[in-house]
């Protein structure tokens, strides 16, 4: 064979062994796309229960119980209870009950509002005794909600009885980005029944008998809610949402004191 034909099979073999060739692999894995979470540091990448710890002292300079001192309230005694984030923005939700167990005295949720600050709070608003519970120095049985509005808000009834008559009613308090907005006060109750004369079945003022309990039905968030009232009569009462908060629809409540 000649020199030439050599050549020209080696060539055509190197061709035909390269089509032969496997190709590279290439792999089906794709490229880890960014956390849609973004990632948490400073003051909230703290476990909740010591960012509530740290919220407290930074509020009232103490750890677990503080006393604050209002001028128509008294002294409050108050301990830690939750922390919520509104946004960028933690809300810190004190209850507290009254030093003096008088019969007029309230309890109070006080309510602080603070921002993150490097690796701690910094306070910018605070409210005491915005939120109050009933007499006799009790803490509010307190809630927090969000049925009625569009921020969570604290949901507390209280009452009051005096010389045979008693009354109750419910505060709503929405938890603004830029602060606490309490609503009118929501009558859910009232009764004459301990002035009540047995002989007579009227009190000395001459009224009958009224004994009424009213429940919260019909919520439209952020708009209406309805009061129905049953006992001795039976009648509806509705609320609003009028410039931030809730209002009587109705110029005087049946289910008042």
């Amino acid at each position: 064979m000649k020199r030439s034909g050599l050549i020209g099979f080696a060539v055509a073999g190197a061709i035909a062994l390269a089509g032969c060739q496997q190709a590279p692999e290439t792999s089906n894995a794709t490229a880890p796309t960014p956390s849609a979470t973004p990632t948490v540091s400073g003051v909230r990448a703290l476990p909740e229960a010591e960012q509530l710890k740290l919220a407290f002292r930074t509020t009232y300079g103490k750890d677990g119980a503080a006393q604050v001192q209002e001028d128509d309230a008294g002294v409050i005694n108050v301990k830690p209870g939750q922390l919520l984030w509104i946004g960028d923005t933690a809300v810190l939700l004190s209850p507290g009950a009254n030093a003096s167990d008088c019969h007029a005295c309230s309890g109070a949720l006080a309510i602080a509002y603070l921002k993150p600050q490097g690796d701690g709070f910094a306070v910018t608003g605070k409210w005491p005794t915005l939120v109050r519970g009933s007499g006799w120095g009790a803490e509010p049985e307190w809630r927090v909600t969000n049925e009625f509005t569009d921020n969570p808000a604290i949901y507390v009834e209280s009452g009051d009885t005096a010389q045979g008559y008693s009354c109750g009613g419910a505060s709503i308090t929405e938890l603004k980005p830029d602060g606490p907005v309490q609503s009118e006060r929501v009558w859910l109750s009232a009764s004459n029944e301990g002035a009540v004369d047995e002989t007579t079945g009227k009190t000395f003022g001459g009224e009958p008998l009224r004994n009424l309990e009213g429940k919260i039905a019909d919520i439209v968030k952020g708009k209406s809610f309805a009061v129905q009232a049953s006992g001795t009569a039976k009648f509806v009462e509705r609320y609003e949402y009028r410039d931030g908060k809730f209002v009587p629809v109705q110029k005087e409540s049946r289910l008042s004191c």
